[in-house]
């Protein structure tokens, strides 16, 4: 992999001109940047909001008068000299604009956050290169880096908001996906122009120019969060539903909480259950790298084994309790299908834009695939996820939740209401297949509910949606 050269990084300058601007620079720059970094400790440091406020207008006053001083972004110009002699990641300087906002530190830097922008200013570089402050960031959900036409644009998702990402100096792209595709063991290639993998902390997707027009780094963060613990009625049922055992979809658009949802699901069956004996079978890890249990399996695609080999080897060789399907795409639908309508419990996500659209799209998998069949006739709950974008950040998850009867729909929760508990409890059979103490299907939901913390919710009467409105609408 080539290096970077310097008359390429500092504008024409030799490595003699180099430690010439070292010198120059060193004395000049002394000040402001320990200014910064005097500023930016002492804010993490008071605890009043009255210090916290004088504080803040401290290093934006600070932050101003370097920023503005000849225009372009020095304030941290001796480290950033330093690391681009250690780093191949770097390019040119870039000018940037005065900024107000809030300047946060972490390990590696500083970020500044105002008006829409996040601005990144590396002080010691790690695997991420120029952008390893913004990784360091708890906050930080979501990066995405593409390069048009010879420009970098740089967006991230910070505690529920979008930012647009401004660096101190060019990202030269390919090198950061190059290292990335090597230290994750992506294989990229002319034949292979798309993978992804875990990096860091991170599932990164890399894409190479030919088919994204540049090169092409999307990164989310692999956190272990489980929104279902704030809703434990919620969490409660869904768990005694895959109990009964009943085969669970979750349907929603890319990003609307449908896996995060999932995972939820089967960590607090893992925590009831802990010797319940699971499969998880996917094409890449996602599920699997945040769930663990001495009783669980797992299955991932490589070579030419596919996600219907492997449902099929599970079935045969481990006979689990509970099968978990990471994603239905189209070739392993027939076989999941078939585990869903054999008693085995099966969750497992599906794109779709609501209820109505998931239904129609897996009939029509199925009866490609020659099977004269309905996917009501294997799978019972269905539940509907949703994604809302809006000026003030995402809200993603569970929006609503349907158990199949001979009616139609019926709802059990929707937009935080739920069906009163004597009607949840008349969906479930007489036993459940997983026990608490007894089989016995009320007994077990309540012991469910008192693990899970579940206390009172707001409930009412909720009426069965008939299939043909369901159907011939996009009920969500």
């Amino acid at each position: 992999m080539p290096l970077v050269s310097s008359s390429k990084n500092l504008g024409g300058l030799r490595p003699r001109g180099l430690k010439l601007l070292k010198r120059e620079r060193s004395e000049e720059g002394l000040a402001e940047n320990s200014q910064l970094r005097k500023a930016a400790r002492t804010a993490s440091a008071p605890s009043s909001p009255n210090e916290q406020q004088a504080v803040a207008g401290e290093v934006h006053s600070t932050l101003d008068a370097v920023l503005q001083r000849g225009g372009r972004a020095r304030r941290l110009s001796l480290p950033l000299i330093r690391a681009r002699e250690s780093s191949r990641l770097e390019g040119v300087e870039v000018p940037l604009q005065a900024l107000r906002g809030e300047v946060v530190r972490v390990a590696s830097g500083y970020l500044l956050f105002g008006d829409g922008v996040g601005r990144v200013y590396a002080e010691r570089e790690g695997p991420w290169g120029p952008l390893q402050p913004l990784v360091d960031y708890p906050g930080t959900q979501e990066v995405f880096v593409t390069e048009q036409d010879g420009m970098v644009h740089i967006t991230a998702g910070i505690a529920g908001k979008r930012y647009v990402v401004e660096l101190p100096r060019e990202l030269v792209v390919e090198r950061l996906a190059q290292r990335i595709a090597i230290a994750a063991g992506i294989p990229l290639s002319e034949r292979n122009p798309q993978d992804s993998g875990e990096y860091h902390g991170w599932r990164v997707n890399l894409a190479l120019p030919q088919i994204a027009g540049g090169w092409q780094i999307s990164a989310a963060r692999v956190v272990r969060v489980d929104p279902l613990r704030g809703e434990p009625l919620l969490l409660a049922r869904l768990v005694t539903l895959a109990a009964a055992p009943n085969s669970l979809v979750f349907a929603g658009p890319p990003g609307s909480g449908k896996t995060t949802a999932l995972i939820g699901v089967l960590r607090a069956l893992l925590e009831l259950w802990p010797q319940l004996r699971v499969s998880i079978v996917e094409e890449e890890p996602e599920v699997a790298v945040q769930v663990q249990g001495p009783s669980v399996v797992r299955y991932f695609s490589f070579g030419g084994r596919t996600v219907t080999d492997n449902i099929r080897a599970t079935r045969r060789y481990d006979r689990p309790d509970l099968l978990v399907v990471g994603e239905l795409r189209g070739e392993e639908v027939p076989s999941w299908f078939e585990a869903a309508g054999s008693g085995i419990p099966v969750l497992t996500t599906a794109h779709s834009v609501g209820l109505a659209d998931a239904v129609k799209r897996l009939d029509t998998l199925i009866q490609a695939a020659g099977l004269r069949a309905s996917v009501l006739d294997a799978v019972r709950v269905w539940v509907v996820c949703g994604k809302t974008v809006s000026s003030s950040g995402v809200e993603r998850g569970v929006k609503a939740v349907y158990v199949v009867t001979e009616k139609g729909f019926q709802p059990v929760y929707k937009a935080g209401r739920h069906l009163a508990e004597e009607e949840f409890v008349k969906l479930l059979p007489p036993e459940l297949q997983l026990a608490l103490e007894s089989r016995e299907a009320a007994r077990v939901y309540e012991r469910v509910r008192e693990r899970l913390g579940a206390e009172e919710a707001r409930f009412e009467q909720m009426e069965p949606l008939p299939f043909e409105e369901v159907l011939s609408s996009e009920v969500g």
